[in-house]
C-alpha cells in the first residue's frame, strides 16, 4: 500500500515570489482606479465633458485638471503629467499643439477637432514618435457604425466608395447669404471638407480615418435654412455591402449650431469604455504599428483598452 503524502509546505516567499505579487497589486491599484481625465478647452464639447465628469456620469473616471488658453507652461506640463488620458476639445490650432506634447509624455489623447489631420499627410506626423509614445484616440462624434465600415474597408477597400452628406443650418457653415431651400456649398474630398470648413467637418475626419482615408472619402455640404437639428447620411458601397446610415443630432445651444449635443457624450462613452477595458469602436493613431495599426495612414476601430449617390431628403 502506497503510504499517503502530506501536502508540502508552502515555499517561503522569496524576493522574486514577493516582487511578483507587489507587481500584481499595482496592476490590479491599476486597473480598480479612476482614470484622471484633463480636458483641454471648456466650450460646448470640453464644458459638457466637465459636467459629466463632475457629477460621476462617466464611470471609471474622474476630473483633472482643466486647461484654457490662459493656462501657464507649468500648469499644462503639471496637467499632463498628472493625468491618465487628456481630452482636447478646444480647436484644431489646440490639437495641433498639443497632439505632440501629450504623445511624447506617453500619455493617450482624444482629439475631437481631428480635422486637424487634414493638415498633414500622414496624421501620424503629429504623433511623438519612439517607444512608450502616446496614442490619440478619434471619437466617433456625431456619427455611428464606424465599426462595420471599417468592417467592411479592411476586408477590400479596392473597390469601394464612400460619400458623407453633412446638413446643417446657414449660420453654421457661415452662409451669409439668405437661403429659402438648401442649397450644396461643397463638394470634395473629407481632407479638403476639413480645411474649408474646420468647425464642421470633424465626422468627415473620423469617417475617413475608420475607412478609406482623407483623400478618398466624399463630403458633401449643404446648407439648409428649413433644419432645426444636424442632419448626416453615410453612403457606404463595396463588395462586402451597401449601407447607408443617417443620423438627426440635436445641436448644441452654445455652439452656434455647428456641434452636434451627442459629441460631447461620445467622448465620455470612450473615456468609460477605457476605464473599464471594453468598448466602442474608437479611431486609433499610434506609432507603433504592432498596436493596432492598418493598411496607409489609418488605424481601424478598435474594441478594447489600448484606451449619396443621390442628394439626402429633406
Amino acid at each position: 500500500m502506497t503510504p499517503s503524502r502530506s501536502p508540502s509546505p508552502e515555499p517561503a516567499p522569496g524576493p522574486a515570489t514577493g516582487e511578483a505579487h507587489a507587481s500584481a497589486a499595482a496592476d490590479q491599484a491599476a486597473r480598480t482606479r479612476p482614470l484622471v481625465v484633463a480636458v483641454i478647452g471648456a466650450g460646448a464639447i470640453g464644458g459638457a465633458v466637465i459636467e459629466a465628469l463632475e457629477r460621476g456620469d462617466v464611470p471609471g473616471a474622474r476630473l483633472g485638471d482643466v486647461l484654457r488658453s490662459r493656462s501657464t507652461d507649468e500648469e499644462i506640463t503639471g496637467a499632463i503629467e498628472a493625468a491618465d488620458v487628456v481630452v482636447e476639445a478646444g480647436s484644431v490650432e489646440a490639437a495641433d499643439e498639443f497632439i505632440p506634447r501629450v504623445t511624447a509624455a506617453g500619455k493617450d489623447m482624444i482629439v475631437c477637432s481631428c480635422g486637424v489631420f487634414a493638415r498633414h499627410e500622414d496624421p501620424r506626423e503629429l504623433l511623438a514618435r519612439g517607444p512608450g509614445s502616446g496614442r490619440v484616440l478619434v471619437p466617433a462624434g456625431a456619427v455611428g457604425g464606424l465599426d462595420i465600415l471599417s468592417a467592411a474597408a479592411r476586408a477590400g477597400a479596392d473597390d469601394a466608395q464612400l460619400r458623407h452628406f453633412t446638413i446643417k443650418s446657414p449660420a453654421a457653415l457661415d452662409v451669409e447669404e439668405q437661403l429659402t431651400e438648401g442649397r450644396e456649398v461643397f463638394r470634395g474630398s473629407a481632407r479638403e471638407a476639413a480645411l474649408a470648413f474646420p468647425l464642421t467637418s470633424n465626422a468627415s475626419v473620423a469617417l475617413a480615418l475608420a475607412t478609406l482615408g482623407l483623400d478618398r472619402t466624399e463630403v458633401v455640404v449643404v446648407a439648409d435654412p428649413q433644419v432645426q437639428r444636424t442632419r448626416h447620411v453615410v453612403e457606404w458601397v463595396s463588395p462586402m455591402g451597401r449601407y447607408e446610415l443617417q443620423f438627426e443630432n440635436s445641436v448644441d445651444p452654445d455652439s452656434g449650431g455647428r456641434t452636434s449635443a451627442i459629441t460631447a457624450w461620445s467622448v465620455a462613452e470612450v473615456l468609460s469604455c477605457l476605464a473599464a477595458g471594453a468598448g466602442p469602436g474608437v479611431v486609433v493613431l499610434s506609432q507603433d504599428p504592432g498596436r493596432g495599426a492598418r493598411r496607409e495612414v489609418i488605424d481601424r476601430p478598435v474594441t478594447g483598452r489600448p484606451v449619396e449617390a443621390r442628394p439626402p431628403s429633406p
